[in-house]
């Protein structure tokens, strides 16, 4: 019995019926047949495509505006403004750093002229005594009146020293004090540096979740709006 014979002999309520299960699995047959390819764009593309939220973070994070770059290379002056500030700041610290030991060099350099001592190697307290007191012995004599043992100084010839002026002395003090303000510029500056980074981070992160957030976004569902069997597939953007 041929094929066409056979739809013949049914009622036309059971053609339809028929016709409308194969044209259903056809559909279904269909929507397995492409659901990995859905599946797969749905979750490795944006991950290929789309900026990070965490990477935009850790690229500014380390050089500030680079995360901008990564999230959009077509405007990121937001970016820019951090990468420049950054140039300035790092410029500023090897100026400071610069000035710092040309400074050093001529402290070290005066107290050697004038009150034959070194200062090469020697700390912060060493220095201000030398400031403060005319040589080792006035120096040793007040903390022995004031009583403070640990502070007293071995009489050798490596802590020795004599101005020959007041006058000198005076000048050491100035130019001491110009060494630690240029040296609390460092602290400043580092300080300033990661404030800008991680304000560059925050920003590069929230643009790279907006950029997410306006993705256009696919669903694929095996039921329809009635929740009967079939396919229905969504896509939505935001602008």
């Amino acid at each position: 019995m041929s094929f066409i014979n056979m739809i013949s002999r049914q009622k036309p309520s059971t053609v339809i019926q028929n016709l409308k299960f194969k044209i259903l699995n056809y559909l279904m047959l269909i929507s397995f047949l492409f659901a990995p390819i859905f599946i797969s764009a749905q979750e490795f593309e944006p991950i290929t495509e789309l900026p990070t939220s965490k990477g935009a973070f850790l690229r500014s994070l380390a050089i500030p505006g680079w995360g901008h770059h990564y999230v959009d290379k077509t405007n990121w002056k937001r970016g820019q403004i951090h990468l420049a500030a950054d140039v300035v700041m790092v410029l500023s610290y090897a100026g400071f750093k610069v000035r710092g030991n040309y400074l050093r060099t001529e402290l070290e350099t005066f107290a050697f002229s004038n009150a034959g001592t070194s200062l090469e190697g020697r700390d912060r307290e060493f220095q201000l005594a030398v400031a403060n007191y005319d040589n080792l012995e006035s120096y040793n004599d007040f903390q022995l009146r004031s009583r403070n043992w640990d502070n007293i100084l071995p009489d050798v010839p490596a802590n020795s020293w004599t101005w020959n002026e007041n006058t000198n002395r005076f000048q050491f003090q100035d130019m001491r004090e110009r060494v630690d303000r240029n040296e609390g510029q460092f602290s400043t500056i580092i300080t300033l540096m990661v404030v800008n980074r991680v304000l560059s981070g925050l920003s590069a992160y929230n643009r790279a979740r907006r950029v997410w957030d306006n993705a256009p976004q696919a669903s694929l569902s095996y039921l329809n709006e009635f929740g009967q069997p079939g396919v229905t597939a969504q896509v939505r953007f935001e602008f």
